[in-house]
């Protein structure tokens, strides 16, 4: 296999353990056909280290031959319930809005 250049879109700084781990791409079966499907499992302190405590969510970014992931920014609660609410049509959420004032 050739081997892939892989660019992150954001340069982070790289934490003081090895920056490169290998590991093999295994497989899972899905529901409810059973077929086998690629999987890649990580684990390891190194992951806590780099940022990645348990409940961090994740992007990945998906290029041929490469995976880039990252760690989200905590987004607060408050904002995650306005982007729902914008979603809603305008009936809803004139509601929400009406709610919201009535609690002034």
């Amino acid at each position: 296999m050739a081997k892939q250049e892989c660019n992150a879109a954001e340069d982070r700084s790289e934490v003081a353990v090895s920056p490169i781990r290998h590991l093999t791409v295994g497989y899972a079966s899905t529901l409810p056909d059973y077929q086998h499907v690629a999987a890649l499992n990580m684990k390891g302190k190194w992951l806590e280290a780099a940022g990645f405590t348990t409940g961090t969510e994740v992007d990945v970014r998906v290029m041929a031959g490469c995976l880039v992931i990252t760690a989200r920014e905590h987004e607060p609660q408050l904002m995650k319930s306005l982007r729902k609410v914008c979603k809603f049509s305008g009936r809803r959420q004139r509601q929400v809005e009406a709610f919201i004032g009535a609690m002034k």
